[in-house]
């Protein structure tokens, strides 16, 4: 199955599938628009193919950086819609598990001012999805869960030292193949958000 998938929870990631080979890129600073047009387009030119020779796009629906999950969904959203394409979801917790091959596995993000995202998993099995606590919390979770391997984002490296951290080509691969059968349709495609943004947050709201 030829395909796109790609990741602006935090940066940009693409990885396309086409003919049976991989191409991938990164920028983990940039989410533009312009940023992820390029990279596709990059991807598109060195396996010498074109977007309607696809059969399901890809994306990362959060959580994660507003502005960048709106317009990586956005993109996937409008070339799934004009050529008539089915699309396929993968949340950033979920995502970024697949950095290690422990079985049972704490997922960590960083949500900015000492705030985390976290769910946990066991094996193919969501067994807390994702959802907001201090980054004290997240300490007192991993504590209490010995039996699970950590995984985060490289924001939260430092911070969880036997953690294996950040996203790549090795994870967006996985998440491909464990998630590419699951078709939706482009309208079926939201967004994961677990925390207000910034302007609607009250007192007690992380």
């Amino acid at each position: 199955m030829n395909y796109l998938f790609i990741d602006t929870a935090e940066g940009t990631r693409a990885l396309l599938g086409y003919g049976g080979k991989t191409y991938y890129d990164e920028n983990e600073v940039n989410a533009g628009s312009e940023t992820l047009l390029l990279m596709i387009d990059g991807l598109l030119r060195r396996a010498k193919t074109s977007l309607d020779k696809l059969d399901i796009i890809g994306a990362c629906i959060g959580p994660g950086s507003f502005t960048g999950l709106r317009i990586g969904l956005t993109t996937v959203k409008t070339f799934c819609y004009a050529m008539g394409k089915p699309c396929f979801a993968v949340n950033n917790l979920r995502l970024n598990s697949y950095n290690n091959n422990s079985g049972r596995v704490i997922s960590i993000a960083d949500a900015g001012n000492r705030v985390c995202y976290i769910a946990l998993y066991d094996g193919d099995s969501e067994i807390e999805p994702p959802h907001c606590v201090t980054l004290d919390e997240a300490k007192r979770i991993v504590a209490e869960h010995s039996d699970h391997a950590v995984s985060t984002d490289k924001k939260l490296a430092s911070v969880f030292s036997d953690a294996f951290s950040g996203v790549g080509e090795r994870e967006l691969k996985i998440a491909v193949e464990k998630h590419i059968e699951n078709a939706i349709g482009e309208a079926e495609l939201l967004p994961l958000y677990v925390r207000k943004p910034q302007p609607e947050r009250g007192v007690g709201d992380l």
